[in-house]
């Protein structure tokens, strides 16, 4: 047993100016990270290994925006913190992303957070097994799955080599209340159950890790650190079964609350929406537009070139709704035909200059009505009637 192995955390900097790297290298190093370098976004990608802990990325590189590279890292570095390192105030395309000016190391080595691994006094015996043997855990996780009666023929876990040297780095972080919830692990659980796809057969594989993981310290490591070993394993399996079976109740949730044609939220998000709308205009004294929307001649187009042609209708009009939409209004589809708008802070007599936007944009022929908070009710069933029934006055003054 090597009993002083351990490994920096790394992180991968990504910049095309030299002096800057030079910068980033000496302040990161000073912390305690191993770095790595990239002038562009192919020699980042080059660079992509699951033991990066950390991203520092530039926007303007020679071969393009870095953010170009949010997918790739996604796939090869999951537990990878990035950070935008740079003078664009762009809105950021993920929450999960920090950004950071360029040049200040200090707010850059407090937003990664890094976390290296040292060899210490007290480390159980086990974290240096499993760093000398990591392939073997990855392969050995891999024959569970394989052979585990509860999977799949032929199961094979997805980003195996991410999530066990994720895994084994956290059996040498202790957190402050016993063996609790590690960052890494339930950022890369969660990337795990979204690439895994069924529920089942994400636990039945974690379960197979947690296998994987006592045969290959089982009998290297002293009896007397067998029940502390076995309990962070078990901690650490537990916590990720937690966020994945998380993770896949949230994508049901929000798979039930959206239209599956068009992408927009459903009628069952607009009853919600509404209500919560409708209260805080309530509480703050706030305006509310409610507009209803009805494509025009839809049932006579999948009658005469079939439901496909009426489906690209319905998405073009999504499309167009949401490109002309401002932050903080919503769109839904409630129906076959039938749509709706809320529209914050909006008097109805402004939801034409909206509407024009959005036949601007070649949306099909539709018609619509609106109807505002407080004048027209207080209640969403009564704002959407009172929608409704100027929607029909509109389409039948346009057919006289």
């Amino acid at each position: 047993m090597a009993g002083s192995s351990y490994r920096l955390p790394v992180v991968l900097v990504v910049d095309d100016d030299p002096g800057m790297r030079r910068l980033l290298r000496t302040g990161l190093e000073l912390d305690g990270a191993e770095v790595r370098e990239a002038a562009s976004l192919a020699e980042a990608r080059a660079a992509m290994v699951p033991e990066i802990r950390g991203v520092v990325l530039d926007r303007e590189l020679p071969d393009g925006d870095g953010l170009e590279l949010l997918i790739d890292l996604r796939d090869a570095c999951p537990a990878a913190q990035v950070v935008v390192h740079s003078d664009l105030d762009d809105p950021l395309p993920d929450a999960a992303l920090r950004r950071v000016d360029k040049g200040d190391v200090e707010a850059l080595v407090d937003v990664l957070d890094l976390r290296a691994s040292p060899a210490r006094e007290g480390r159980i015996g086990a974290v240096d097994v499993l760093l000398d043997r990591e392939e073997e855990v990855v392969a050995e996780w891999r024959a569970l799955c394989r052979w585990d009666p509860v999977l799949p023929p032929d199961s094979e876990p997805r980003m195996a080599p991410a999530f066990v040297s994720i895994v084994i780095d956290a059996m040498d972080r202790p957190q402050p209340i016993g063996w609790g919830p590690d960052p890494d692990v339930e950022r890369v659980a969660e990337q795990f159950a979204a690439v895994t796809g069924s529920i089942d057969v994400a636990i039945g594989q974690l379960v197979c890790l947690g296998e994987a993981l006592h045969r290959t310290v089982s009998g290297h490591i002293p009896d007397g650190e067998m029940g502390e070993t076995e309990q962070r394993i078990r901690m650490l399996i537990e916590r990720a079964v937690g966020v994945a079976a998380h993770r896949t109740a949230v994508s049901l949730e929000n798979e039930a609350a959206i239209d599956s044609l068009t992408g927009l939220r459903n009628r069952r998000s607009l009853g919600r929406d509404l209500d919560h709308e409708l209260a805080r205009c309530r509480r703050h004294g706030r305006q509310l537009t409610v507009v209803a929307l009805d494509v025009d001649g839809l049932k006579h187009v999948n009658d005469t070139e079939g439901h496909h042609a009426g489906d690209t209708w319905l998405r073009s009009l999504a499309g167009a709704l949401c490109d002309s939409l401002r932050a903080g209004d919503d769109a839904y589809r409630v129906g076959g035909d039938e749509f709706a708008l809320l529209l914050p802070e909006t008097d109805p007599g402004d939801a034409g200059a909206l509407l024009a936007r959005v036949a601007a944009l070649g949306a099909p022929p539709h018609s619509w009505g609106a109807a505002g908070y407080p004048d027209d009710g207080d209640g969403g069933e009564a704002l959407l009637r009172v929608a409704d029934e100027r929607l029909y006055e509109r389409r039948r003054s346009r057919e006289w």
